[in-house]
């Protein structure tokens, strides 16, 4: 799903406001940003989404300027690939109406967040200051466990957690601290034995230097006797 355009048409401190985020790019990256002064509407902007895509709030604050009976927020929706426009009023029934204007049923919408609520929605993609402070102490007091269960549930990455868990023996199997038995720690000891033997059989520089000379003057006195005898040899033959 992706949104297309926002219509705050009557909506907070707007009245026939939009903001068109344009047709999807063929390629590149599909990022907006939008950015303004405090007070500017941010944050109504943000919750206008929210409300058109979950239903305006039974006690919205965003009422100060138009009525509750007048509230409407429009909007272009991509879903599957095709544009659809919806408006949203603020009631209890029949509240999502389409682009002729006729109520529709939430499923058009509804159907293309997987099963996510609007509490669930705003946690994982809706985020401020305020969120990413309570979240990050819920998580906290869950001590991570809680946090990562809700995450998968409401996302339908139920699969998550047995591949993490996975990942995480696969790591323990690589290194584990204080573990002789790992992946690592076997591969660390064998490159202490190779380190060993290497120190039994180095040389000194200056050593092999030495050892070098004796062995070609060697070779020389070597040479030398083979051709003295050689010599010998046929004076003896003669």
């Amino acid at each position: 799903m992706r949104l297309r355009r926002l219509d705050l048409i009557r909506y907070g401190k707007f009245t026939d406001a939009t903001i068109d985020f344009g047709p999807k790019p063929q390629t590149g990256p599909d990022l907006h940003i939008v950015f303004g002064l405090n007070e500017a509407g941010k944050s109504t902007a943000l919750s206008g989404y929210l409300d058109l895509l979950f239903g305006i709030e039974e006690r919205s604050r965003y009422n100060f300027l138009h009525e509750y009976s007048a509230m409407r927020i429009g909007g272009a929706l991509e879903l599957g690939g095709e544009e659809h426009i919806f408006t949203r009023t603020k009631q209890r029934a029949n509240s999502l109406l389409n682009a002729a204007g006729q109520p529709v049923s939430e499923m058009a919408i509804s159907s293309h967040l997987a099963g996510l609520s609007r509490d669930a929605y705003e946690t994982m993609f809706s985020l401020d200051d305020e969120t990413l402070e309570a979240g990050g102490k819920s998580i906290l007091e869950s001590r991570g466990d809680l946090g990562k269960l809700l995450f998968t549930a409401s996302a339908g990455l139920g699969h998550a957690s047995d591949t993490l868990r996975l990942l995480e023996a696969e790591a323990d199997g690589l290194y584990r601290k204080q573990a002789h038995g790992t992946e690592l720690a076997l591969l660390k000891k064998r490159l202490a034995e190779l380190k060993s033997r290497r120190e039994a059989v180095d040389t000194l520089a200056s050593t092999f230097e030495t050892l070098e000379t004796e062995r070609l003057d060697a070779t020389e006195k070597y040479d030398r006797s083979i051709t003295e005898r050689s010599v010998l040899s046929a004076r003896l033959e003669t």
